[in-house]
């Protein structure tokens, strides 16, 4: 491995604990004893002859965590890595105790009742978590389901999160983040950059700026239409939903009213179609309610969106 932790908790490359030595060292991952050792003039950290194996971290998890550990110590703070809470149950990426602040560097898939676990554990220990997700998060074409979870907001900033990649040099912030009306693919109302060159207070300060937004043109009714055409030659299984959905109420897709189409952009915090469940109510079936999954919300946040589905069915049903 190229990382360990070093007497002062500190995250060190083989090549610089070469140069400046700080024994003993421990494993970012399961906090075994470690050596430094060398091959072929590279140097690296390698378990205790007769140790349990484990799965290691990834390579660019720990190369993020690095890059993150210094970037707060150089900022003036003292950060700490693979600190223990909760008595051994939990512990944390890289923190800095004098702000009571825990940094998670979330590269590989997490499961919401995981996250939700880890974030109640943070909320009972009395620290904030700041989630920062890695390369396997970063949009191609498009967000990954599980990103929504991840996302947190502010006035300033809507919806959003951050990214941090290889080369590890800037965070990502992916802001204004809302859900195209008539499909599950995600919108971001910007992406700004935030070199790491500069210290923490910049960073604050940075953040809590307002980070303009592009516009977005409304859709159209008609446009949704086509939408649904395009659905049904493709054969795609959520509008073989609507068609029996119709079906069983004696209904077609044409008799469909205007209301229920969404026309301007939704929070990606939601599971379930707010289209289907507009449909719903237009007939009279029971409804399934878009739910909330974002647990990382502040609780002000929580209680702001989580009626936003009913007041966006009367606003709907108002048009």
């Amino acid at each position: 491995m190229k990382v360990a932790l070093n007497q002062r908790g500190q995250l060190q490359v083989g090549a610089e604990a070469n140069r400046y030595p700080c024994p003993p060292y421990t494993c970012c991952d399961c906090g075994q004893a470690v050596v430094l050792r060398r091959r072929r003039e590279k140097w690296y950290f390698s378990h205790v002859q007769g140790r349990r194996p484990h799965m290691p971290e990834s390579e660019a998890h720990q190369a993020g965590k690095a890059a993150l550990t210094q970037w707060l110590a150089a900022s003036g703070l003292v950060p700490e890595n693979e600190r223990v809470i909760l008595t051994g149950a939990q512990r944390i990426d890289a923190c800095v105790p004098s702000l009571i602040l825990a940094g998670e560097y979330q590269c590989s898939p997490l499961a919401l009742t995981a996250l939700r676990q880890r974030h109640q554990g943070y909320q009972m220990a009395n620290w904030r978590d700041w989630w920062i997700l890695g390369e396997n998060y970063v949009p191609q074409q498009r967000w990954q389901a599980q990103t929504a979870q991840f996302c947190q907001y502010s006035p300033a900033l809507g919806f959003y999160l951050y990214l941090f990649r290889a080369p590890y040099r800037q965070l990502e912030l992916w802001h204004h983040l809302t859900r195209a009306p008539h499909k599950s693919q995600w919108i971001a109302g910007g992406c700004d950059r935030f070199a790491l060159t500069e210290d923490w207070a910049h960073f604050q300060r940075w953040h809590n700026a307002p980070h303009p937004s592009r516009p977005y043109s409304p859709l159209t009714v008609a446009a949704w239409r086509e939408h649904l055409v395009w659905q049904g030659r493709r054969r795609d299984p959520r509008y073989q939903q609507l068609l029996q959905l119709l079906y069983t109420h004696g209904r077609q897709v044409n008799d469909v009213p205007a209301w229920c189409f969404p026309l301007t952009p939704l929070p990606p915090v939601f599971s379930g179609s707010f289209f289907i469940w507009a449909v719903q109510h237009w007939l009279g079936s029971t409804p399934v309610v878009p739910r909330l999954n974002a647990p990382l919300l502040s609780i002000a946040a929580q209680k702001k969106w989580i009626d936003f589905p009913i007041h966006w069915l009367h606003q709907q049903q108002g048009l």
